[in-house]
C-alpha cells in the first residue's frame, strides 16, 4: 500500500511540474484567443504568398505550350518539303494559287492545308511529320513553307505571347 501510496504522489508531483511549466497557470486548458488569432495570421500570410507566386505560371505555361508547337508544326513543314524536294508548296483548293495556306487550320492531314504533315497509316513514301492529326493552335504558312500567322481559333484570334520567328 505504501508503494502505491508513493507513486501516486510521485505521479501527482510529475503533473503539476508538467502543468505549471509546460501549460502556464494550473487548470489552464486549450490555446488562448490570442495564439490562436496569431496561428491563423501566419496561415493566411502563407497562403496569399503561394497564391500570388502561382498567379503568372498558367499564362507563362500556354505560351511556352504556343511556341513549342510552333517549333513541332514548323520543323515538320521544313522536313515535309526537304523530304519531298520542294522549293514551293504545292497549290491545291485550300491555298492561294502560290501554294500559301490562307486560312487558319489546325488540320496536318492535308484535308483542309495544302500539306498532309500527318498520315494515319503512314509509309516510307508517306511519313508523320507530326504525332497527332490535329493541332491545338491554328496556322497559316506562305508558299516557302514558313509559317506567317498563328491562332488561337480558326478566325486567327491572336494568342498573346506566341510569335512567329
Amino acid at each position: 500500500m505504501q508503494g502505491q501510496l508513493m507513486r501516486s504522489y510521485v505521479m501527482q508531483s510529475l503533473y503539476g511540474w508538467v502543468n505549471r511549466n509546460l501549460r502556464g497557470r494550473k487548470g489552464q486548458q486549450g490555446f488562448t484567443l490570442i495564439e490562436l488569432l496569431v496561428v491563423v495570421t501566419i496561415l493566411g500570410i502563407l497562403a496569399g504568398i503561394v497564391t500570388l507566386s502561382l498567379v503568372g505560371l498558367t499564362t507563362h505555361a500556354s505560351v511556352q505550350s504556343c511556341n513549342q508547337e510552333y517549333k513541332t508544326v514548323q520543323a515538320a513543314l521544313d522536313s515535309y518539303m526537304a523530304n519531298n524536294n520542294l522549293g514551293t508548296l504545292p497549290a491545291n483548293t485550300h491555298t492561294d494559287v502560290n501554294g500559301a495556306q490562307v486560312a487558319f487550320t489546325n488540320d496536318m492531314t492535308g484535308t483542309t492545308g495544302s500539306v498532309a504533315l500527318y498520315n494515319a497509316a503512314p509509309t516510307a513514301g508517306s511519313p508523320n511529320y507530326t504525332r497527332n492529326g490535329t493541332t491545338q493552335y491554328f496556322y497559316t504558312w506562305d508558299q516557302f513553307g514558313r509559317i506567317t500567322a498563328i491562332g488561337s481559333n480558326a478566325g486567327g484570334a491572336a494568342v498573346a505571347g506566341c510569335v512567329t520567328k
